[in-house]
């Protein structure tokens, strides 16, 4: 069965567990189980054996916690009527969980300024920030994308390392027709640094967040700088982390792109993370 629920859309696991071809279930592993276990938490089947590591969290491991969780969601209405309780995940149960967790929970809105085109990565770098907060409720929502003519002094302005964020909101509102909010974010893909040290740059405070990307950035890049101004804390989960798939991790980065519970739960608590 083709799924539409954002958590699990474009996942080769669950694909091939609405089929049962195989379904999940003791023993298995992998980002198909994390996300499983991920929405079965959104959905109020706590987990707290599965969450809380240093890789994967939840850990995307099918064991005997994620086998009892499964069973009491079959038993339950969300997504529908109880089916039987074999605290396994095919054809059914995936069926029930695309229609309990059928809508994004939350949004971020992003607006993208481009310095330098063609050669930013803008269109795959979009696609791979939706896809991977898609799959924790959230909608990566781009609220525009904008060429910014930027004079030769300005450009140079836009590379220093120090430059204000009151400054950067003026030069996006003076050379278009945006007005950003306070929380929204605004995302720069610029030619360079000065000095050139860097491949980006983040900052968020109550006023508003930034982030500038060098041109020849990784695709990834985007997703991995929005999570920095998404998360409060200027330490602990907030900090690039060791597991490389992620997205807090520096590069080189591996598919499939993850974020964990404790993030998640933090970004739930900023003022740019917004209900759906």
């Amino acid at each position: 069965m083709a799924l539409t629920s954002p958590y699990f859309r474009n996942v080769p696991q669950l694909t091939a567990a609405s089929t049962n071809s195989p379904w999940l279930g003791s023993g298995s592993s992998g980002h198909g189980v994390h996300l499983v276990q991920f929405g079965l938490i959104d959905l109020g089947f706590p987990m707290p054996k599965s969450v809380g590591g240093t890789g994967l969290s939840p850990d995307g491991v099918y064991g005997s916690e994620t086998v009892q969780k499964v069973k009491e969601f079959q038993r339950s209405t969300h997504g529908g009527a109880p089916i039987k309780d074999d605290g396994a995940v095919g054809r059914n149960t995936m069926a029930k969980l695309d229609r309990a967790l059928a809508s994004f929970t939350h949004k971020v809105r992003v607006h993208i300024f481009v310095v330098v085109t063609p050669d930013a990565p803008v269109a795959t770098a979009e696609t791979t920030a939706k896809e991977l907060y898609g799959h924790y409720g959230i909608n990566f929502e781009v609220a525009s994308i904008q060429s910014l003519a930027l004079t030769a002094a300005e450009e140079t302005e836009f590379s220093q390392h120090g430059l204000l964020f009151a400054r950067m909101k003026e030069l996006a509102e003076a050379h278009t027709s945006v007005r950003i909010r306070p929380n929204e974010i605004m995302v720069f893909y610029i030619r360079r640094f000065n000095p050139d040290t860097d491949l980006a740059l983040s900052k968020a405070n109550h006023t508003g967040a930034v982030t500038r990307i060098k041109k020849n950035a990784d695709a990834s890049t985007l997703a991995h700088e929005v999570a920095h101004n998404l998360i409060d804390s200027p330490r602990g989960v907030s900090e690039h982390v060791a597991h490389k798939q992620n997205i807090l991790a520096t590069l080189p980065r591996t598919t499939p792109f993850v974020l964990s519970f404790e993030q998640i739960q933090q970004m739930r608590r900023n003022i740019r993370l917004l209900r759906a």
